[in-house]
C-alpha cells in the first residue's frame, strides 16, 4: 500500500505540470450575465474573433444603474477579506516588482503600475491602472484595473470595476469580475 502512495505522489506533480502546459485557456467571468452558464445557440454570422484575445462579456454601458457600486461576488469579497487579515506584508504601492513567493501581500491605495512577479501567492490591491502578472499559481484580487497582462500560468486576477483591457499570454489562467 505504502509503494502505491508513494507512486501516486511521485506522478501526482508530472500530471498537473502536464496539465498546465498543454494549451492556452482563458476564462472571462462576468457574474451579473444572465445568459452566462448557458451557451447561446450559433447563429450564422460575422467570423469570429481571435479566440487568443479576451474580450469582453459587457460594458460599463450595460450594467443596471440602479445595482449600485460594482462589487465581488460574496464568496471572493470574503475571501478577500479573511486574505487582508492574514496578509504577510503590508505595504503603499511598491516602485518595483513584488517578489515575495508565496506570500499574502496586502497593497493599499491606487498604483499607477504594479507588477507582480510572485509564484504561488496573493496579492490584495485596490485600484491599479497598469497590471503586469509574470508569475504562476497566483491570486489578485483588486478594485478597478485599467489594464491586465497575464503571462504567468494558472493565475486568477479579479476585479470589481468595468472590465480592464485583457492580454493573455500564458496558459490556464483565470480572469473575471468578482
Amino acid at each position: 500500500m505504502r509503494a502505491a502512495r508513494r507512486h501516486i505522489a511521485a506522478i501526482t506533480p508530472v500530471v498537473i505540470a502536464a496539465l498546465l502546459l498543454t494549451g492556452c485557456t482563458v476564462r472571462i467571468i462576468d457574474p451579473s450575465a444572465d445568459d452566462a452558464r448557458s451557451p447561446a445557440p450559433q447563429e450564422a454570422g460575422p467570423a469570429p474573433q481571435d479566440e487568443t484575445t479576451p474580450r469582453a462579456t459587457s460594458s460599463p454601458d450595460e450594467e443596471d444603474a440602479d445595482a449600485g457600486p460594482p462589487a465581488l461576488s460574496a464568496p471572493n469579497a470574503a475571501e478577500r477579506e479573511r486574505l487582508i487579515a492574514a496578509a504577510t506584508i503590508t505595504m503603499t504601492c511598491p516602485s518595483g516588482p513584488l517578489d515575495h513567493d508565496g506570500a499574502v501581500v496586502r497593497v493599499e491605495g491606487s498604483c499607477a503600475s504594479l507588477v507582480i512577479d510572485i509564484d504561488a501567492g496573493v496579492v490584495i490591491a485596490d485600484d491599479v491602472d497598469e497590471l503586469l502578472l509574470r508569475g504562476s499559481g497566483t491570486v489578485v484580487y483588486a478594485g478597478t484595473i485599467g489594464t491586465a497582462t497575464v503571462s504567468g500560468s494558472a493565475n486568477e486576477v479579479y476585479w470589481t470595476g468595468p472590465t480592464p483591457t485583457l492580454e493573455d499570454d500564458g496558459s490556464a489562467n483565470s480572469l473575471g469580475r468578482g
